[in-house]
């Protein structure tokens, strides 16, 4: 495997603007207390107390704008999962909480933990010094980068810290979040789930629990979606079964605002139930939407038990371009979730391989411009806020 990037890509990507569409830092900074201004070792494939994101490598990787993803644990997984009965046992109040609390209040409870991680965690090289901020909207981020800084946007994975209250949609806008991922691992009122574990990571019994891929919204679902194309949150489809999907892009597509899936591959070249078909994929960009790619060999090609996976993400940039054109294509790698990324693209550091890789497979300047930065800004645009 290759580390050098080309001096061309390299210039290139540094004049990109460069937008991770999912990622969860703040999960490995609210469980272990990882310190965002420390250079962490990204461990095994699957090791939960490895960090890949943190300020060095975001700023080795030329990162910009990082979509970052809140994700309370769903209290379906102590059914579910033996070993997290156990281990909840013995854990500090503070991790019992990710259980315990009020799904609402506790999802609160970690971004204002995540904000005062940041604040606190600066990284500095020749002369300039790099945090991590959080933008309130589209304004803002154009000012946090103007600093050198990186600006971060809140998302919430799972709807389930709505706790079925309406209102807790415009508390989440009000507090600044701009993406929420309607479904995850279990079912949680607002959205059916599809398997999103691989059959091979499926230890101990956990995540065994059977999905319906015939459901769809649930009618508070509904009141939850249309309250957030209303007030300007972006909903982002991946995880929801396509029952769900169908259902949003209509919805989304009525009030003229751009449905997203933020972290997936496609069907054609992975036939996994969370991956878009042809048609589906057709339809996001018709609409005006995003597709973003995750860096994990199992939703993105058959050959997942193959440790690169470069390759595999620019094929399935590729099929995107081919099939909804180059405007529907974002990076979603999920960098610090339950995901085991290639080994030639394991953390932010590595960003600019991505660059190189496509320039190499026949893509533009101008359309990995696009890719990484430009697609996302019109969708922003376009989805957030009124």
């Amino acid at each position: 495997m290759a580390d050098a990037v080309s001096p061309q890509a390299q210039r290139l990507h540094d004049a990109s603007l460069i937008v991770d569409l999912h990622a969860h830092p703040s999960f490995k900074t609210y469980l272990w207390r990882k310190r965002l201004a420390d250079r962490h070792r990204p461990g095994g494939s699957l090791s939960p107390f490895s960090m890949r994101v943190d300020l060095p490598k975001m700023r080795d990787g030329g990162l910009n704008v990082l979509l970052s993803a809140i994700h309370l644990p769903e209290r379906a997984l102590l059914k579910d999962c033996g070993p997290i009965r156990l281990a909840k046992m013995f854990a500090p109040r503070r991790l019992k909480d990710l259980f315990d609390r009020n799904p609402f209040e506790q999802t609160m409870k970690m971004i204002d933990d995540f904000e005062s991680q940041a604040r606190l965690s600066y990284f500095s090289r020749d002369n300039v010094t790099t945090q991590l901020e959080f933008a309130m909207s589209g304004a803002d981020v154009d000012d946090i980068m103007s600093r050198h800084h990186i600006a971060a946007l809140h998302t919430i994975e799972g709807a389930h810290s709505l706790d079925g209250e309406i209102q807790n949609v415009r508390k989440f806008f009000d507090r600044g979040v701009a993406l929420i991922t309607l479904a995850h691992f279990y079912e949680n009122g607002v959205a059916a789930p599809v398997h999103g574990v691989p059959p091979g990571m499926r230890k101990l019994g956990c995540f065994d629990e059977p999905v319906d891929l015939s459901k769809g919204l649930t009618p508070f679902g509904r009141d939850a979606v249309e309250e957030m194309l209303d007030l300007g949150i972006l909903v982002d489809m991946t995880h929801c079964t396509k029952t769900a999907r169908d259902e949003v892009v209509s919805m989304a597509t009525a009030k003229s605002r751009p449905p997203v899936m933020t972290h997936v591959g496609v069907k054609a070249l992975a036939d996994r139930e969370m991956n878009p078909d042809d048609a589906e994929i057709r339809t996001i960009a018709d609409a005006g939407g995003l597709i973003g790619v995750i860096f994990m060999n199992y939703w993105i090609t058959e050959h997942h038990h193959t440790k690169p996976g470069l390759m595999f993400v620019v094929e399935t940039m590729k099929h995107l371009k081919q099939t909804g054109g180059v405007e529907c294509i974002g990076v979603g790698s999920d960098f610090d979730g339950f995901t085991d990324p290639p080994d030639d693209l394991k953390d932010p550091s590595q960003l600019p391989r991505l660059t190189d890789a496509l320039s190499r497979a026949g893509f533009t300047d101008d359309e990995i411009e696009q890719i990484w930065g430009r697609n996302f800004r019109r969708v922003l645009a376009g989805g957030w806020g009124r």
